[in-house]
């Protein structure tokens, strides 16, 4: 095992344990629709048409998932990302651990990857963590003015709720796909239960 490995796992070990353990939890009470939504389109980082996917499920208000965020992802996308080996998708799916911020936040994420896309989608995710525990729409409109996107327009979508529609359509097809905690991760449709890398090192290869 090399060194970045080495390191890679050890800041990641509580990161790779909220999968599937000790991250945040639903309350089992979800139920699938009659007829399930279309998903909207998720933002993607990555190369769109490679052979294998990576499906991210998360709570903007989950801890486990900022921790993935800061620990996991970048090592995600230093060594599959940028060099184009996967397509990383990510999906709402508010437990949610807050009543208002879990659904105001993917609201304002929604809106950013609407109005700006891919990129800025993802940049506005990892900022937006950084007022994790203390979010407001403050915050939400500092960050996206920050970024240099029209944060007056992301404030008003998250504190109305614009694209609530979209973020629960990817709540439903969640539950239809097994989603019970966040993070959850997906490598080409199947759940990630064991360690997140070698799973992606598999289906690379």
């Amino acid at each position: 095992m090399d060194g970045t490995r080495r390191s890679f796992l050890a800041a990641t070990a509580v990161a790779g344990a909220s999968i599937g353990t000790t991250g945040c939890l639903g309350d089992d009470e979800s139920s699938e629709p009659a007829e399930l939504p279309e998903p909207p389109e998720p933002p993607v980082a990555g190369n769109p048409d490679a052979d294998v996917t990576v499906t991210v499920y998360e709570d903007f208000a989950c801890d486990a998932c900022r921790q993935f965020k800061f620990q996991m992802l970048p090592y995600l996308q230093e060594n599959y990302v940028g060099p184009g080996l996967i397509r990383l998708e990510q999906r709402d799916y508010p437990l949610p651990v807050d009543e208002t911020w879990s659904w105001a936040v993917a609201c304002g994420a929604r809106a950013v990857y609407e109005t700006e896309g891919d990129q800025a989608f993802w940049e506005f995710s990892a900022e937006i963590y950084d007022h994790f525990g203390d979010y407001s729409y403050d915050a939400i409109e500092t960050v996206a003015d920050d970024l240099g996107f029209d944060g007056g327009a992301i404030r008003e979508a998250a504190q109305e709720e614009e694209y609530r529609d979209a973020v629960e359509a990817d709540h439903a097809y969640g539950d239809a796909n097994g989603v019970e905690a966040t993070p959850t991760v997906f490598v080409d449709d199947e759940l990630v239960e064991e360690d997140l890398v070698e799973t992606i090192d598999a289906a690379v290869e």
